[in-house]
């Protein structure tokens, strides 16, 4: 409680819970995820005269982001029906889904079996690409964050107007030419390319040689 000489008195206080915290931090979280642990702190004493502990603010937080940006397991446990979703609504639409090993997934008691990596190219997307745009592929890749890391791939083409126009994605375990591979394959398959396929592909320069070599594989 705050003092009359403007000292904050630090006490515990049986209301102020993780939950009761979470609910009050929710709208500054929703507007700013990284906001700091010690801004949400500082606010919090201010508003109510009472001092939190941080460690307590912390799970507040972490608490408040899973609401608004939901839970990252009920969200996989879902892909299923994501999928089924994806394909009723954008028809021609190719997803392509693999499931890993429990061996593979390093987790410690799952009883089922872990995503490994998903593929999507929207029927629009694709119907569009083929109809109209240039034989010209962007590809490039995006480290994830989180508790749930992994890597997107992305093929991009140019519209009339050179505007990005988004083709395909996926998102795979990590880096590496089995996943790169595995996603080329995937899209060949979807714009139909063979050996006489006469295709521009642009990446970063450290992978240029090799996504060109890998192109080569899977249309050989």
């Amino acid at each position: 409680v705050m003092s009359k000489d403007g000292v904050m008195n630090t006490r515990k206080v049986r209301a102020a819970t993780t939950k009761f915290m979470s609910k009050q931090i929710m709208d500054q979280v929703e507007s700013n995820p990284t906001i700091p642990v010690k801004a949400l702190h500082e606010q919090l004493q201010k508003k109510y005269g009472v001092g939190f502990s941080i460690h307590k603010v912390f799970r507040a937080k972490a608490d408040a982001k899973k609401i608004v940006v939901g839970d990252y397991k009920k969200q996989y446990e879902v892909l299923r029906d994501y999928i089924l979703e994806l394909q009723s609504t954008n028809p021609d639409t190719t997803v392509k889904l693999e499931l890993g090993d429990v061996s593979e997934s390093n987790l410690v008691n799952c009883t089922s079996r872990c995503f490994k990596r998903i593929y999507v190219c929207l029927g629009g997307m694709k119907k569009g690409f083929k109809a109209c745009l240039r034989d010209f592929l962007g590809l490039d890749g995006a480290h994830m964050k989180g508790p749930y890391p992994g890597l997107i791939l992305n093929a991009v083409g140019l519209d009339s107007n050179n505007g990005i126009y988004p083709l395909a994605y996926a998102i795979v375990e990590i880096e590496n030419c089995e996943s790169w591979k595995w996603f080329l394959e995937c899209l060949g398959d979807d714009l139909d390319l063979h050996a006489m396929s006469n295709f521009t592909f642009v990446s970063d320069r450290q992978k240029v040689m090799v996504v060109y070599l890998l192109f080569l594989m899977f249309i050989c």
